[in-house]
């Protein structure tokens, strides 16, 4: 076997320090972490911690690409290119956890929603996910209007 010069798996840095930080979020919501989201440890489990990123993401998503998620009237797709997340803190049952949302990067045909999980002031987790706007043929310009939504709610 030959040591190849370059890493195969790239090294994740923890996030920035900003992205720890309530306020740098322009949304924001609530989710409940569940009795059923407990693990063995008594901590909330990660693929929970998961599902609030998520579920705060295909909201927002909702509301910036009316009808993505109904085939029948949808005029564009939305697919995960990658998700990146970061699980800083415990959280245990029972919690409310609240979540921040903005936009990390604006491309032409993609764009990365970045979020936040926060339990009082502690910052349990974060996520960025690389969506791509897609139509019939393949990758599409974002929507001008959901652009000038996604373009109003980047972090900076």
């Amino acid at each position: 076997m030959t040591q190849l010069d370059v890493d195969l798996v790239p090294v994740i840095g923890r996030p920035h320090p900003a992205r720890l930080a309530k306020a740098l979020y322009p949304l924001t919501g609530r989710a409940i972490a569940r009795y059923a989201d407990v693990d063995a440890n008594g901590h909330v489990n990660n693929l929970a911690l998961e599902s609030m990123h998520e579920n705060a993401r295909a909201e927002f998503n909702q509301e910036t690409f009316p009808g993505v998620y109904q085939p029948a009237v949808r005029s564009v797709r939305l697919v995960t290119a990658n998700n990146a997340v970061h699980f800083l803190a415990e959280v245990f049952w029972p919690a409310t956890v609240e979540t921040g949302l903005g936009i990390g990067r604006l491309g032409r045909t993609s764009f990365t929603v970045s979020t936040a999980l926060f339990v009082g002031d502690t910052c349990v987790s974060v996520c960025d996910t690389v969506l791509v706007v897609l139509d019939d043929n393949g990758p599409a310009p974002i929507p001008e209007e959901a652009r000038d939504r996604l373009s109003s709610l980047l972090l900076n």
